[in-house]
C-alpha cells in the first residue's frame, strides 16, 4: 500500500521523541538510532559527572535545543522526500505507540534513578539553616557518585533521627577527629578550622560559643550549619553515618536572587 508521508506529523512525532518522526517517515534505522543517541548522551554525561554542576547541565540543555531542531527538520525533510511511501510493517500506529512508551517508561527510569545512574539529585532547601550559603527557595544540585567526605564539604543525608527526612549541612569533622568549640570558634583536632568561621552575628547562643570536645567514631561525620544559632545538627542528635550520605551539594540551580543562579557551593 502506497501512502505520502505527511510533514506535519513527522514535526509532531518527533517533538514526542526525537526519531519517532523518522520511523514515521520511512527510515526505521535512523529512528532508532537518532533515540539511542539521546539517550546515550545523557548516560554518557552522567557518567562524567556533568549532570551534577549548573553549567554542565546548561550546556546539555542547550544542545538538546539544536539536536530536537535538527531532528525535526531532518524528519520533514524525509516526509517530503516520501510523498510516494510504501508502508512497511512498522508503520502503524500501535507501533508508533509502543515505541513512545518504550521510551517514556526509559525516560522515567532514568528520572527516577537518577541519583544511582546519572550521578546527581536536584533539591530545594526549605530551611534557613544553611544562611548565608543556601537560602530559602534555593534549588540545588548534588554529586552523588561523592563517596570521600571531607571537612568543609555542604552534604545531604539521611537524618538519623528520621531517615525519611533529608538534612543540608557542612562537614566540620570525619572519623577519628576531635572536634570542640571555644568563644564560637570550631576547633578540630585541636586547632581553629578556617572553613567552618562564621560570622558572629550568626554564632550568639551558648550551643554555638562552647562545646566540650567531642571524638568522632569511625565512618561517622560531624555536621554543623552555616548558621550556628538556627541550626540542628551534629550538636543536638549527634553523628552522620557516612553511608547514609547521598551525595555533596555543587551548585545552585535556582534561587530567587538571580544573582546566585550558578553559584558553586564552598
Amino acid at each position: 500500500m502506497t501512502k505520502k508521508r505527511n510533514p506535519i506529523w513527522a514535526a509532531l512525532l518527533s517533538v514526542l521523541t526525537p526519531g519517532l518522526g523518522h520511523v514515521y517517515a520511512g527510515d526505521l534505522k535512523k529512528g532508532l538510532s537518532l533515540i539511542g543517541a539521546e539517550y546515550g548522551v545523557i548516560l554518557v554525561a552522567g557518567i562524567a559527572g556533568v549532570l551534577s554542576t549548573f553549567y554542565g547541565i546548561a550546556v546539555l540543555i542547550v544542545f538538546f535545543i539544536g539536536f530536537y531542531i535538527f531532528v525535526i527538520i531532518s524528519s520533514v525533510r524525509l516526509a517530503l522526500k516520501n510523498r510516494q511511501y510504501q508502508l512497511q510493517s512498522y508503520n502503524r500506529w500501535y507501533w508508533y505507540l509502543a515505541i513512545l512508551m518504550a521510551v517514556s517508561l526509559l525516560a522515567n527510569t532514568l528520572f527516577s534513578a537518577r541519583g544511582a545512574i546519572l550521578g546527581y539529585q536536584t533539591y530545594q532547601i526549605p530551611s534557613r539553616a544553611m544562611e548565608p550559603t543556601l537560602q530559602v527557595g534555593d534549588l540545588i544540585t548534588v554529586n552523588t557518585r561523592y563517596h570521600q567526605p571531607k571537612v568543609g564539604d555542604v552534604i545531604v543525608f539521611l537524618y538519623p533521627k528520621d531517615q525519611r527526612i533529608l538534612y543540608v549541612k557542612r562537614v566540620a569533622a570525619v572519623g577519628h577527629d576531635t572536634v570542640s568549640i571555644h568563644d564560637g570558634v570550631v576547633y578540630r583536632n585541636g586547632k581553629p578550622e578556617p572553613l567552618l568561621a562564621v560570622p558572629e552575628d550568626r554564632r550568639v547562643r551558648n550551643i554555638s560559643v562552647s562545646m566540650d570536645e567531642r571524638r568522632i567514631p569511625e565512618n561517622e561525620l560531624f555536621v554543623l550549619g552555616d548558621w550556628r544559632d538556627n541550626s540542628s545538627d551534629s550538636r543536638f542528635w549527634g553523628t552522620v553515618p557516612v553511608n547514609d550520605v547521598i551525595g555533596q551539594v555543587t551548585q545552585i540551580w535556582f534561587a530567587n536572587d538571580a544573582s546566585r543562579i550558578g553559584k558553586t557551593v564552598k
